[in-house]
């Protein structure tokens, strides 16, 4: 049976025309004398003239099967509260079938093609609905509102429901800048087997409208009908995404801000307030903002995750920089400068710098230094006071190899070495940053 787009279009703009209105009312039987209009005794030959019954399937044998076409259009998706795999999408279902009881002979009829008609004049489906995942959650069309019936002449019934039901989606999280789901619905009749009733999707495209649902916009909608089953069956794969991809790059551009800070603060003087500003601010707002981050995540938006873990690792070297900035300052104000440094990171150092491009980077000056205090000689060993030299010599065990390295290295304040020191945290900490962001994207 082949359904006749032409009179469904037709039959749709009668719906619309009623939509305003209060919906048909059940008819009453009158008399004959009772009856003011052409309509009116239609339904009355109809409804009362002969022995029809609602209750059953409008066959004219038993062991015939009802063919009905059936298809969807989404009206609106919400997320449920507290529920993040879970929607309520409202559906506009539109079956229609052919009644091999309910016809007449329009040319004795006053030409009239099609009348509106209750959902209690008539037999109507009642459907139950579940979701494909794991969800023993049932509804059924019998809680749907604005029901309309429409019969043509020729007993074709088109019959709309406006039903919400609540599905079960699960996530697809290959789509990082999108939230997207997958929901799949099943509409199945609980009455009827496969033998007595047939359902196939109308062949006219029902699917989704053109303008998005906020906040969510259905990117493919695709329908299908199963009667291989013990029921007839009418599935709806619905895959809806939320596009979050403008809040992530605002938050990226964030993280990359704070990166650039905690790299450029290692570029002041460990001695200024410029640095004193850079590494404070770098390391508070990056706690705070870490904070919002992860509450959004959990609360709103899953991709969100993501981004905080890297800005957890930012914040990490925000404070590493932090720590290093007011542990050498405290070397260096609480003993006047001549505290001396540790021999290990000396000995460090000064392999580093026999090499000579490694030398250069090391004695690269501060932005907010001068040359002659912050650029520091290839040859410093050889430059440094004597007196330093040998009240190095003197703290440390005698013997020929110790005491050879010693005179070469141990002379070096902590003045000295916070450029050197600074220059390689700074290696250091965007080589981190690099593979985190590499990490992030792959």
């Amino acid at each position: 049976m082949i359904v006749k787009c032409s009179t469904v279009v037709l039959l749709l703009s009668g719906l619309t025309a009623i939509a305003a209105g209060e919906l048909p009312k059940p008819f009453v039987c009158a008399a004959q004398m009772e009856i003011n209009s052409t309509e009116a005794a239609l339904k009355n030959a109809l409804f009362c003239g002969t022995s029809y019954n609602p209750r059953y399937r409008p066959v004219k044998y038993q062991q015939d099967r009802l063919a009905m076409y059936i298809g969807a259009e989404v009206i609106n998706v919400e997320k449920v509260r507290n529920y993040d795999s879970r929607l309520e999408i409202t559906l506009e279902l539109l079956m229609q079938w052919y009644d091999a009881f309910l016809h007449w002979n329009k040319r004795t009829s006053g030409n009239i093609e099609t009348i509106n008609v209750a959902e209690q004049d008539l037999w109507t489906p009642t459907f139950a609905a579940k979701s494909f995942q794991r969800s023993p959650r049932i509804q059924n069309t019998k809680q749907c509102t604005r029901v309309k019936c429409h019969l043509s002449y020729d007993g074709e019934v088109i019959y709309t429901v406006l039903c919400t039901f609540t599905v079960d989606c699960y996530t697809e999280a290959r789509y990082w800048a999108f939230d997207t789901k997958i929901c799949t619905l099943r509409i199945y009749s609980v009455e009827y087997d496969t033998n007595q009733l047939s359902l196939f999707h109308f062949q006219r495209r029902l699917s989704y409208p053109s303008y998005s649902l906020l906040p969510y916009k259905i990117t493919s909608f695709q329908m299908a009908t199963v009667n291989s089953t013990m029921s007839p069956e009418f599935r709806m794969d619905i895959v809806i995404e939320r596009l979050v991809g403008s809040h992530l790059v605002v938050f990226l551009v964030l993280i990359v801000m704070f990166c650039f800070l905690n790299l450029f603060s290692l570029w002041f003087s460990i001695d200024t307030s410029a640095r004193t500003i850079a590494v404070v601010l770098g390391t508070v707002m990056q706690g705070m903002f870490l904070v919002i981050l992860y509450w959004y995540g959990m609360v709103k938006m899953k991709p969100v995750i993501t981004l905080a873990h890297l800005l957890l690792g930012s914040f990490g070297l925000g404070v590493i920089a932090f720590g290093w900035t007011y542990y050498a300052r405290g070397q260096i104000t609480s003993r006047k400068g001549c505290t001396e440094c540790p021999l290990a990171v000396i000995q460090t150092i000064s392999c580093l710098r026999k090499n000579r491009p490694l030398t250069s980077f090391l004695s690269i000056g501060y932005l907010n230094g001068s040359i002659k205090k912050d650029k520091l000689s290839p040859e410093w060993e050889d430059n440094l006071p004597e007196a330093n030299r040998q009240t190095q010599v003197r703290n440390l065990p005698q013997d020929d190899d110790t005491a050879s390295t010693t005179n070469d290295d141990n002379d070096v304040t902590w003045q000295d070495m916070v450029q050197p020191v600074d220059r390689i945290l700074f290696c250091a900490m965007l080589t981190m940053y690099l593979l985190m962001f590499i990490v992030y994207v792959f």
